[in-house]
Formats: structure tokens, C-alpha cells, sequence
């Protein structure tokens, strides 16, 4: 009897011995559940690719390894500074990339927000993209983020663009 101190080795023995076979056909069913769900590196999901579609909308992470936001000018009375960007590769071929920055002239901020659109095409890593004033330029692409080379007041500037979720 249980909780009075009386044991009973047959019982216990007999129970023991009767749930051993519907234990190990738990257990068992347990792992290949759990095998299921996890998969393996074979099956499991796969890592980004530059043959991925590029598609969606990214946010602007970096500008010439620096984080945002990013001075493109300071002198005495005068500062322009690259703030946020954004760029939408649409599935119908379109693009709209538009671009924050902010002028600060004897100490009164101005922000300015300018837009380009365009069309653009993928070719495995490498993103073409034509505005619609003609002007071209080409990014690579890693399944992630796209590496885009901007001029902005005179400087080269390497852009990192990553994907949002």
C-alpha cells in the first residue's frame, strides 16, 4: 500500500516489467517525432543564395562600412549628413529607392527626402537597375543584402543594403 511504509515487490516488479515495452514504444515514437521536426542539414532549410529572387523591400545598414547615419560633408556652418534610405525591388520589375538626408545650415536642421525609380533585372548575384532619367548602375546581391555603389557630393560611396523580413 502506498504512502504506509508496505511494499509490495510483486506488484512493482510486474507493473515495471508490463510498462517497459509501452515505454520504449513511446520513447521511440518520441524520437521520430522529433527527428521529423527537425530534419537534418540535407532537408533542413537553405542558406541564402545569390540565385535567390531579390524582390521585397531593404533597409540601408551601412554607408562605406560606417553605421547610420553617415556625415557625406561637415565644415563650419555647414553639415550633410546621409540619415536613411530605403529601396523597394518590386516582382513587377520596378524599383523605388528613396534617400534621407539631412542639412544642417548655422545650426537649423533641414531634412530632405529624394526618391528614384526605375526598372531593374536579376542575374544570378548581380542586380541591374536603370532610373528613369537613363542613368544605370549595377549591385551585387547575396541573397541577403544588396552592395550598391552611390555618388554623393563627389564621393564614391559603398551602400549595404539589407532584406527585411
Amino acid at each position: 500500500m502506498i504512502g504506509l511504509g508496505v511494499r509490495d515487490n510483486r506488484w512493482t516488479r510486474n507493473t515495471r516489467d508490463s510498462l517497459r515495452p509501452r515505454a520504449t514504444r513511446w520513447t521511440a515514437l518520441a524520437a521520430l517525432v522529433l527527428l521529423a521536426a527537425c530534419g537534418d542539414s540535407a532537408t533542413g532549410p537553405k542558406p541564402p543564395s545569390a540565385n535567390d529572387p531579390a524582390a521585397g523591400t531593404f533597409a540601408l545598414t551601412t554607408v562605406n562600412a560606417q553605421p547610420l547615419p553617415f556625415t557625406l560633408f561637415n565644415e563650419a556652418g555647414f553639415r550633410l549628413v546621409f540619415a536613411a534610405s530605403t529601396l523597394a525591388l518590386q516582382t513587377d520589375g520596378q524599383f523605388v529607392l528613396a534617400e534621407s538626408t539631412v542639412e544642417t545650415v548655422a545650426g537649423f536642421a533641414s531634412t530632405y527626402v529624394d526618391t528614384v525609380r526605375g526598372t531593374w533585372t536579376q542575374n544570378v548575384g548581380t542586380i541591374a537597375m536603370r532610373s528613369t532619367d537613363g542613368a544605370t548602375t549595377n549591385a551585387t546581391w547575396d541573397g541577403r543584402q544588396i552592395a550598391l555603389d552611390l555618388v554623393s557630393e563627389g564621393q564614391q560611396l559603398r551602400t549595404i543594403y539589407r532584406k527585411n523580413p
